[in-house]
């Protein structure tokens, strides 16, 4: 498959029985519907229903299309809809894609909430959040 983003091969990992896509060029991730959540094991809720919205957001990355998707092109929604992380989403299949700058995003505003410097008062949130630095962790390194 190759990445919707800068068209180089994409690379698959499996980590806790999911296989993930991602690209070593651009550092980019592609999430099948659902995946986010199994990834991050939340059971208490829905983190990709919860961040998508029908308001227009922008970023400094292009609109692309669904790799899964032909002609479909994928929404920009707010990921968690407090965070200002942008978030590519098909709103045929529900797959998303997260750039690499979206990456660091959630990492720096993952260690403000663990620094204190933000704080989240939802402690499903919080469990949440920790999950998906390890798991970025264990994506890139």
């Amino acid at each position: 498959m190759k990445c919707p983003r800068c068209k180089k091969n994409l690379s698959t990992k499996t980590i806790e029985d999911q296989k993930i896509d991602f690209c070593e060029s651009c550092n980019g991730l592609w999430l099948h519907k659902h995946q986010l959540n199994r990834l991050v094991g939340e059971s208490s809720g829905d983190v990709e229903m919860c961040s998508i919205d029908h308001k227009p957001h922008t970023d400094r990355f292009p609109p692309i299309e669904c790799r899964e998707c032909a002609g479909v092109v994928m929404d920009k929604i707010n990921f968690l809809d407090y965070s200002d992380i942008i978030l590519d989403h098909c709103p045929s299949c529900g797959s998303f894609w997260l750039d690499k700058d979206e990456l660091e995003k959630m990492q720096v505003y993952i260690n403000d909430v663990e620094t204190g410097a933000h704080e989240v008062k939802d402690g499903v949130a919080y469990g949440f959040l920790v999950r998906v630095s390890r798991l970025l962790y264990s994506i890139f390194h």
